[in-house]
């Protein structure tokens, strides 16, 4: 299966221009829908993405500092992550006052532009895409063709698609 056979089109994708805030985008995201935003230009051309992690870090911008630090080691034990919320005095306001605040804030001080070996060919085999999550690859992968952005892959899609087919082979069995 091909990544175009699986992606949502950049049509069918919750977009929002250059100059909308993280207001707008609350005003925008369903329940149950499309958990990311894609940021086009004035022409309508891709800008960048805002993913949940995107507006996360925008209302609580002390994430910023501690995604600078090195760190030494990947186990993240209670006492570290306690220790790190603490010391970079993470969410110390309320969650109602931070949301207040995190409206006004403009999506492209917010949002990422993909690092280009984070973008999938709508040719590529899915099993491509389904790597390229597994190494690390933020999520949801941007698709184009002949560079110019054609729609969105999701893992929650491509998980559904390989539960669908075990389920498949479990009924052969």
């Amino acid at each position: 299966m091909k990544v175009k056979e699986l992606m949502t089109p950049v049509d069918d994708y919750q977009t929002l221009g250059t100059d909308a805030t993280l207001g707008d985008v609350a005003a925008v995201l369903r329940p149950g829908g499309h958990r990311d935003i894609l940021v086009v230009n004035g022409q309508g051309a891709f800008a960048g993405v805002l993913t949940m992690s995107d507006i996360i870090t925008a209302l609580e911008p002390n994430y910023k500092k501690l995604f600078k630090k090195d760190l030494a080691t990947d186990t993240l034990s209670n006492r570290y992550v306690a220790e790190q919320f603490k010391e970079f005095n993470l969410w110390s306001d309320t969650l109602n006052n931070i949301c207040a605040r995190g409206i006004k804030i403009k999506v492209t001080d917010a949002m990422h532009v993909p690092e280009e070996g984070h973008y999938i060919n709508e040719d590529n085999d899915i099993e491509y895409g389904v790597h390229m999550y597994m190494i690390g690859t933020p999520q949801p992968l941007i698709v184009r063709n002949n560079g110019q952005v054609t729609g969105v892959l999701r893992m929650s899609d491509v998980f559904k698609e390989i539960i669908g087919r075990m389920h498949t082979c479990a009924m052969a069995d």
